[in-house]
């Protein structure tokens, strides 16, 4: 078995918020290192909560998307997956992730109209196109 990085610099999955409507994470018990934070806000200062793994348990985390829908009354949950400590199984991490998003005619807005109208399809375009915009700064 190889050797892992231990400690908190090192990350399966660094600290970052979904950017559809709602995700669902099942996950294998005793494969642990889900850790989120209280919403996208907290990017600040986050406090970071485990998700003990259980194999009947599913985890919601609501994305981007439902939190724009909601005028920003339901906050994104910020998550990361940290590398296991000596003490925790060292062996791979497997875990399930549905993404769940409004169809793609769908329009997004919220009831008090906070960001412009905008249908799922284009935002969705303009997520992935932000996740691969050249960065001409430096």
């Amino acid at each position: 078995m190889a050797v892992l990085p231990q400690g908190d610099n090192h990350w399966r999955a660094g600290a970052h918020t979904d950017f559809d409507c709602l995700t669902m994470v099942f996950q294998q018990a005793n494969q642990g290192g889900l850790q989120v934070a209280a919403g996208k806000d907290a990017r600040q200062q986050p406090l970071w909560c485990n998700v003990v793994p259980q194999a009947d348990i599913i985890t919601c985390n609501i994305g981007d998307m439902l939190m724009r829908w909601s005028d920003d009354q339901l906050k994104s949950t910020l998550h990361r997956v940290r590398m296991p400590y000596p003490q925790e199984n060292q062996h791979s991490r497997y875990s399930l992730a549905f993404f769940c998003q409004a169809n793609k005619d769908v329009v997004i807005q919220g009831p008090l109209g906070t960001y412009p109208p905008i249908t799922a399809a284009d935002y969705l375009k303009l997520r992935m196109n932000a996740n691969f915009a050249v960065n001409t700064a430096g």
